[in-house]
């Protein structure tokens, strides 16, 4: 047979020992150390990271032991915020052992944890109102938004700490390997990924793979030769136990099996095996196979009927809301977009309860509370932020709160029927003028102003000055931070202090009785210095708030009858000709009618 007529799969399979592949690893690992050069380890707490972790920390204990060199080992991960409460779990215990195993062994390791930031988090981005879920199909912002980002953001600080430290620049071990997929395998080869020596990525970071060429038997083979003491820093039980029940299987190998196979007919999605419990780009069935497989996961049986009812409700258009942000030539398009306020107030409810339920559970049973879904910080920015959207009344998420964990109301998930897929309506158009605030009889305070805080502070020589935009517009000369920020401490104050004159001014109506007045709560939170804003922030700000305070007045914020809406608006062929080039790029085949037809 000529050496042109042979196949791949005709040439013989060559097995390296495991103890080759580790020793191999060892030594590379090693040489970095040597160098003085420090390690950062892109940790997940699955097989493949945990692996490399263990691999470093033995070369930086071996290093440790037999020379004079003192390795220093930075070890990151990223919290979406709505991780699987196992693996959040788990990767925590993770890097304690890593520490403890370092300390143990006279080496450096350091731990960081990267979350998301306040604005990013999926509780303030899709229930303030400014964005959907990541459904299916659709864009992945979601993975950026919660993960890379803030990792990202994370290593350079760490990295600009080295270098202040005088220290050469890391080498980020990941646990990518060629066996994992032929998507995966060609990105690798792109890259120029190795298991030898570090290569730059697109990001300027010097990169190593030193499982590369490992396959996925190998790695599993690894974890179970693994015990604590001087051979790992862990014994990987719960890593094996967590891709074992992800599957609802007694076997780490046979789940990985099955989940492999799933995972050569899936499309989209992050590529996590256990994805974030609200997750919608592809049904992870993760969490409700451990639901289903042990009672021990029972606690999470309520995060996994939200992501159902969520992924349910996607196509249901009663739940969105339709009124739109921007005017052009005096309309505004009145069509389904982001959340409804409804059904954002809805899934908020329902995650308070979710998380109240579970704290009373975690103290029953003497325990610390397997998740956490919203701080008190997350709370407040989620309050304020309603309030400059119109999406409710000041101090709503407060009252909400108080109301589920006093146990006065709850709030369980209902079981809803899929609203099945279908084509969204052409937009509509409504004549709203053409500023958000010129019919206001207080429009030069409808913005970043209130009139009846600046009479108070007035009287106490404390109020804010007044400084002018680029708009014209006169609003508050705030101090301003580097972006959104919550302070803690005001936070804790308003908690221990204010808490109860909030509840009842929200029990009053407060930002109810006069048009506009809906805005309230946000600039309470601004004036008590519980929020700050960066530089860029105010004067987008002012605007929202005026368009926030104008729709209120004209009933379009919360309560809308959205067919009277629709009666007063008009299609696209029906508008004036300057508003129909304005919104050009909304005409349709339907909504433009004949107007499109020369």
């Amino acid at each position: 047979m000529r050496r042109d007529q042979i196949s791949l799969f005709d040439l013989p399979v060559i097995t390296i020992p495991l103890e080759e592949r580790v020793a191999r690893a060892t030594a590379t690992i090693a040489r970095i150390f040597e160098a003085g050069t420090p390690i950062c380890v892109s940790f997940s707490g699955g097989k493949d990271s945990g692996t490399c972790a263990d691999l470093v920390l033995c070369a930086a204990r071996m290093l440790a032991k037999t020379t004079s060199h003192k390795p220093l080992v930075i070890v990151t991960t990223g919290d979406t915020l709505v991780e699987n409460p196992e693996i959040t779990a788990h990767y925590r215990k993770e890097l304690k052992k890593m520490e403890a195993f370092g300390k143990q062994h006279g080496f450096r390791v350091i731990t960081r944890i990267a979350k998301p930031a306040l604005l990013s988090t999926w509780q303030l981005k899709v229930l303030s109102g400014r964005g959907l879920p990541s459904f299916a199909g659709q864009n992945t912002d979601c993975s950026y938004d919660l993960k890379i980002s803030s990792q990202v953001s994370m290593r350079k600080s760490v990295f600009r700490e080295l270098a202040q430290a005088g220290l050469p620049e890391a080498v980020t071990i990941l646990g990518t390997r060629f066996d994992e997929s032929e998507k995966r395998s060609l990105n690798m080869l792109l890259r120029g990924e190795n298991d030898f020596s570090p290569v730059r990525n697109s990001d300027g970071d010097l990169i190593l793979a030193p499982i590369a060429e490992w396959e996925t038997d190998t790695v599993f083979e690894y974890l179970g030769t693994r015990t604590v003491g001087e051979s790992s820093y862990s014994d990987f039980r719960d890593t094996l136990r967590i891709y074992a029940h992800a599957e609802g299987q007694s076997c780490a190998i046979v789940a990985s099996v099955i989940q492999d196979g799933m995972a050569k007919r899936k499309k989209g999605g992050c590529g996590t095996r256990t994805g974030c419990w609200v997750c919608q780009q592809a049904e992870d069935k993760s969490l409700a196979n451990m639901v289903a497989y042990d009672p021990m996961y029972e606690y999470a049986a309520g995060l996994n009927k939200l992501n159902v009812f969520i992924r349910n409700t996607r196509y249901d258009l009663t739940r969105r809301h339709w009124i739109g942000r921007t005017i052009k030539a005096g309309f505004i398009a009145i069509e389904p977009d982001t959340y409804s306020p409804a059904m954002v107030r809805e899934i908020y409810r329902y995650m308070i309860q979710l998380q109240h339920d579970e704290a009373v559970r975690a103290r029953r049973a003497g325990q610390h509370p397997k998740f956490t879904i919203f701080s008190d910080e997350m709370i407040l920015a989620l309050d304020a932020y309603w309030s400059l959207n119109g999406m409710a009344r000041p101090f709503t998420a407060w009252a909400d709160a108080d109301d589920i964990r006093s146990d006065r109301v709850r709030y369980d998930i209902p079981e809803v029927d899929l609203v099945p897929r279908h084509d969204m309506p052409p937009a509509m158009f409504l004549h709203v003028g053409t500023q958000w605030d010129d019919s206001l009889p207080t429009s030069e305070i409808s913005g970043l102003r209130d009139s009846y805080m600046e009479s108070l502070l007035e009287i106490s020589a404390c109020g804010p000055s007044i400084k002018e935009t680029r708009s014209g517009n006169l609003i508050w000369d705030l101090e301003t931070e580097s972006s959104f920020k919550v302070d803690s401490e005001s936070t804790a104050m308003i908690m221990d202090f204010e808490m109860d004159r909030l509840l009842e001014q929200h029990r009053q109506g407060v930002g109810s009785a006069l048009p506009g007045s809906i805005t309230h709560g946000y600039k309470w939170y601004l004036m008590y210095g519980a929020i700050q804003l960066n530089a860029a922030q105010t004067a987008k700000h002012d605007e929202i708030l005026r368009r926030t305070a104008f729709k209120d007045s004209l009933g379009l914020c919360l309560d809308y009858d959205l067919a009277d809406v629709l009666k007063r608006s008009v299609r696209y062929c029906d508008l004036p000709d300057d508003a129909r080039q304005a919104w050009s790029r909304k005409a349709t085949t339907s909504s433009a009618q004949t107007d499109l037809i020369w």
